[in-house]
């Protein structure tokens, strides 16, 4: 039986013995008047000149049962319980690719769940789903690497999400001319790298591994820059056992104050890096087909976690019992120094 966060009873049947306490004042009461002559006897003339003291006998039948309540409620075994929780999680270590190009700040995704119906550039609709994604894995190590001609670090691995969403918000988009192009072989092999450094470093520290390693991709372009091909690049991290999710987004009338942006990406060799990599590619066309392609990601990489949990327990009866215990040894001693007045 619980009664507060941190205290139960745990035999709470002794409480039904609290009934037998105004049964027993009731009885006191209702047992017929004290006798004043119980038999022929001298000791009355030692009272003789004494002021009557039989108050403690005339409260007896209140008292006596009334001292009773803390040994009933002893009798249940109050205890003080804390649990305790230990937890080891099997985690997962994810680097976030974003494709952070010019064309990602078209305007073309609408969110079917919000009041408005207002198109939000793609970069905007990535980042928010993005950290949807995050605050879903709590026990997963994730970094992020923004990518357009080539890579830039955003934030690296680790499980502070706080610093992850909040780099997130800062991440824009390359407009410089010269920065300008979609590196996506680039942006896979320099994510591969880093979760391949993440893993040495564990094996160098002994500490326990991570349950799998993931790249998720999100772009908007086919790859037109950098020194190595995107199917290169997955063949590479393939090797290191790293699984790739292609996230193509845009619609194909996509544009750009005039400029058709259409669709860019090349369809065939995205899902040519997912089947290298035995993951998954995915289509984002609005707010709901992105939630569902990161969604999918997330049922199909579980976090395992393990939790044991133990409590502790202390008797916090003899505080009870020992106090009823006083009380009715006291008030026994009293009267019988302070016998009542003979008749």
């Amino acid at each position: 039986m619980k009664l507060f966060n941190d205290y139960v009873l745990a035999e709470p049947w002794w409480l039904l013995l609290l009934l037998a306490v105004p049964l027993l004042m009731f009885l006191g009461y209702c047992l017929g008047t004290r006798s004043w002559i119980a038999y022929p006897t001298l000791r009355v003339l030692s009272t003789l000149g004494r002021a009557p003291k039989d108050r403690p006998f005339r409260f007896a039948p209140l008292i006596l049962p009334l001292m009773l309540i803390p040994a009933i409620i002893g009798m249940a075994r109050p205890q003080e319980a804390k649990s305790r929780t230990s937890r080891t999680a099997s985690g997962i270590d994810i680097l976030i690719a974003l494709d952070v190009s010019y064309s990602m700040s078209t305007p073309d995704f609408y969110d079917s769940e919000g009041a408005m119906r207002r198109a939000e550039p793609r970069i905007t609709a990535a980042k928010k789903i993005i950290t949807e994604f995050i605050k879903r894995r709590p026990d997963d190590r994730i970094g992020i690497v923004s990518f357009a001609a080539r890579p830039y670090t955003v934030a690296p691995i680790t499980l502070d999400h706080q610093i992850l969403e909040y780099t997130l918000k800062d991440v824009a988009l390359v407009k410089n001319q010269t920065e300008g192009g979609t590196a996506i072989g680039s942006a896979i092999v320099a994510a591969g790298e880093r979760l391949d450094k993440l893993e040495r470093d564990e094996e160098e520290e002994n500490k326990l591994k991570s349950k799998s390693k993931v790249i998720v991709l999100v772009t908007d372009g086919a790859s037109n820059s950098g020194q190595l091909s995107p199917v290169e690049a997955a063949r590479l991290v393939a090797d290191l056992k790293i699984k790739i999710y292609p996230v193509a987004i845009g619609t194909p009338q996509g544009r750009i104050r005039g400029m058709n942006t259409g669709q860019e990406f090349d369809t065939e060799t995205l899902e040519e890096i997912a089947e290298i990599t035995k993951g998954d590619y995915y289509r984002a066309l609005d707010y709901s087909g992105l939630r569902d392609a990161f969604q999918s990601i997330d049922d199909l990489e579980k976090t395992e976690v393990k939790r044991n949990t133990w409590v502790i327990r202390k008797e916090l009866y003899p505080w009870f019992v020992g106090p009823s215990v006083i009380l009715v040894l006291g008030f026994l001693a009293y009267t019988s120094f302070n016998p009542p007045p003979m008749p």
